[in-house]
């Protein structure tokens, strides 16, 4: 008995069918591979003369990004699990309260991630300069 080419080629598609239709996958949606992360920045005071150039957030070594003092910033897509935040540009008479760089879970929809918060003090022994953030 010969073989054709169209008894090759139709064993072929068939096989092709039978293993794309075995292979997909009907568990549902695809799970969302990113969220968003909210940071606030906060001074100790509203007596505390603050940066009013703001500061700088760095995500994970990346560019960084403006945020001003006592304001909030949120960053949308970002790929969901952990990343390294870090805020820049303090003024040398001042200090970032708790970790800086810090640890962050982003989550998606379904379980966003808490809220990040920077404080930044005044260091004991040191005043407000008005020009210490031009350096």
């Amino acid at each position: 008995m010969r073989v054709t080419h169209y008894y090759i080629a139709a064993t072929f598609l068939g096989l092709t069918a039978i293993l794309t239709v075995g292979c997909s996958d009907s568990s549902g949606p695809a799970t969302p591979t990113t969220g968003v992360l909210e940071i606030r920045v906060s001074t100790d005071s509203a007596n505390v003369a603050v940066d009013p150039g703001g500061y700088t957030l760095v995500i994970d070594g990346g560019l960084g990004q403006a945020v001003g003092a006592n304001a909030t910033l949120t960053i949308a897509a970002l790929p969901t699990g952990r990343h390294l935040v870090r805020l820049d540009g303090v003024a040398p008479n001042y200090a970032v309260n708790g970790n800086n760089p810090r640890w962050v879970y982003v989550g998606t929809d379904n379980a966003p991630a808490s809220p990040v918060s920077f404080s930044i003090s005044r260091l004991a022994g040191t005043t407000d300069c008005g020009g210490c953030w031009d350096y």
